[in-house]
């Protein structure tokens, strides 16, 4: 119960900031020049989790390859868990695919191991008969790789009751798969 008091607390911090008073609690963004945002709540027996930067432009901006701005972020309270979104876009389409990059990221904090457990297994379990599904060791304590090698990379990484996830949609010349791996290990180090 404390968690969620906490947690409906959240709520009134952001909608005091200025974000739509609304059940689902979004605000879209338009480019800015700061290349951080962090998660703030106060009450929480963690505030550090939510206090940390864990994606930021610099990341994005390292996985596309190329400039980017904050194109779209929300921050969401459903029921038990805290959830923060963000997406960054290219300032310019790829010359390949005619199209801008693009990068979704995606953090959730429930309040118990299991619930992030079962919402990971729920995820994996839709996408597992897809080919370009691959189940990675020594990342959290699960996580997979996907994708179909053209169009998009999806990494989904659980660690204790918290998860993330990182999309690339559409990858274009730019787009580093290394350097996707390299910022999806950085943000499971600091989980």
């Amino acid at each position: 119960m404390y968690l969620v008091n906490c947690l409906l607390a959240s709520t009134i911090i952001f909608v005091g900031c200025g974000y739509p008073d609304s059940e689902n609690v979004s605000q879209k963004t338009v480019p800015r020049k700061t290349d951080t945002i962090a998660l703030t709540k106060s009450g929480h027996q963690n505030d550090s989790f939510f206090n940390r930067v864990y994606f930021s432009k610099a990341d994005a901006e390292k996985i596309l390859g190329e400039k980017a701005f904050l194109s779209d972020s929300s921050s969401i309270v459903k029921r038990d868990t805290l959830e923060y979104k963000s997406a960054f876009t290219a300032f310019s389409k790829d010359q390949k695919s005619d199209r801008p990059g693009v990068i979704y990221f995606m953090i959730e904090q429930y309040s118990r191991d299991k619930s992030a457990k079962d919402a990971y297994h729920s995820i994996k379990a839709a996408n597992e008969q897809h080919e370009g599904v691959k189940t990675l060791q020594g990342l959290g304590d699960e996580a997979y790789f996907h994708s179909d090698g053209q169009n998009f990379y999806f990494i989904l990484v659980r660690k204790g009751s918290r998860m993330f996830r990182i999309k690339v949609n559409k990858i274009t010349s730019h787009t580093s798969l290394n350097e996707f791996n390299l910022v999806s290990k950085k943000i499971t180090e600091i989980l």
